[in-house]
C-alpha cells in the first residue's frame, strides 16, 4: 500500500473523492428518511375505572366476588387487604384469557418480559396466558395481582403503527381499539385454612380503558438528525482513511530523507 500510494498520488485523491461522495449521498438518504417517515403515532386517553363487585357465597373459610368489565382494556389490577396469611386469591375471567405474573408491574423486576414471543427461552421470565391466575396472601394480610387483557393496546397510552398515509393510519388505530373492546366477566375467590374476618377484609379492583384521541405522523428534526449522522459518517471515514493517509505522508517524509542523504553524500564526494 505504501508503494502504491507513493507512486500513484491519484489513488489518494480518488479515496478522498469517494469518501466525500459517500458522505453526501448517505447524508441525503438520512435527511430524506427523516422527513418522509412511514410511521404514525396514535395517542389514547387512559381512564382508570373501578370494577363493581358483588360479594356472594361467604363462609368462614372462603369468600367470593363477581363483576364484569367492558371497553378497550389493557391493565386490570386486584388489591386485597385484611385477608388471612397464606390464603389464596384466585381470579378467573369468563371468555377471555389474560396475562399475569408476580413480576408484572414491578419496576425492579430483572430478566422479565411479560409477553415474550419465544417462551422457550429460559433466561427470561414471562407472563402466563390463561383464564385463571392465583396469588398467595403475604404476611401483612395483603396482596396485589396485576394483569394484561390486551397485547395490542399501548400500555403507556402512546402507540406506533406503520401506514401509507394518515387516513389508513386512522383506520388502523380505530381497528386496534375496536378489536380490544370486549366485555369480560370476573369471578374472584378467596380461600383460607383459617377463619376469615369479613369486617377487615377489603378488595379493590380497577381496570384501565383506552380512548383514541388523535393520530399524527412521526417526525424527526431533519437538521439535527443530519448533523449527527454526518458527524458519525465523517468520523468513520476519517478512521478508515487515517491509515492510508499516514502511510502516504510517511512515505513522502522517507523519500525526502533519503534524497537529503543522497544529496549530502554526493556533495561530500
Amino acid at each position: 500500500m505504501e508503494k502504491a500510494i507513493a507512486r500513484n498520488p491519484n489513488l489518494l485523491r480518488t479515496l478522498l473523492g469517494l469518501s466525500v461522495t459517500l458522505i453526501i449521498v448517505l447524508g441525503y438518504a438520512i435527511y430524506s428518511a427523516s422527513i418522509e417517515s412511514e410511521y404514525y403515532h396514535y395517542n389514547t386517553l387512559m381512564h382508570e375505572n373501578e370494577l363493581s363487585l358483588i360479594q356472594e357465597n361467604n363462609d368462614n373459610y372462603s369468600t367470593q366476588w363477581s363483576g364484569s368489565s367492558n371497553g378497550s382494556i389493557s391493565w386490570i389490577n386486584f388489591t386485597i387487604s385484611g385477608a388471612p396469611i397464606d390464603s389464596t386469591l384466585t381470579v378467573t375471567s369468563g371468555g377471555n384469557k389474560w396475562w399475569s405474573h408476580p413480576s408484572l408491574g414491578d419496576p425492579e423486576a430483572v430478566n422479565f418480559n411479560c409477553i415474550e414471543p419465544n417462551q422457550d427461552f429460559q433466561m427470561v421470565n414471562h407472563c402466563e396466558y390463561r383464564f385463571t391466575h392465583t396469588i398467595t396472601i403475604n404476611e401483612t394480610g395483603g396482596a396485589k395481582l396485576h394483569g394484561l387483557i390486551s397485547d395490542s393496546l399501548p400500555l403507556s397510552g402512546l402507540g406506533t403503527i406503520r401506514s401509507d398515509n394518515i387516513t389508513t393510519a386512522q383506520q388502523s388505530s380505530d381497528e386496534i381499539l375496536n378489536q380490544s373492546n370486549k366485555t369480560t366477566s370476573w369471578l374472584i375467590k378467596l380461600n383460607s385454612n383459617t377463619p376469615i374476618d369479613q369486617n377487615s377484609l377489603f378488595l379493590n379492583t380497577t381496570f384501565v380503558t383506552h380512548e383514541l384521541i388523535d393520530v399524527e405522523k412521526f417526525h424527526l428534526n431533519p437538521v439535527v438528525e443530519s448533523i449527527w449522522s454526518l458527524t458519525a459518517l465523517i468520523t468513520c471515514f476519517f478512521l478508515v482513511l487515517s491509515l492510508p493517509l499516514g502511510i502516504y505522508y510517511a512515505s513522502i517524509k522517507r523519500e525526502q530523507r533519503i534524497n537529503k542523504i543522497r544529496l549530502k553524500n554526493y556533495e561530500e564526494e
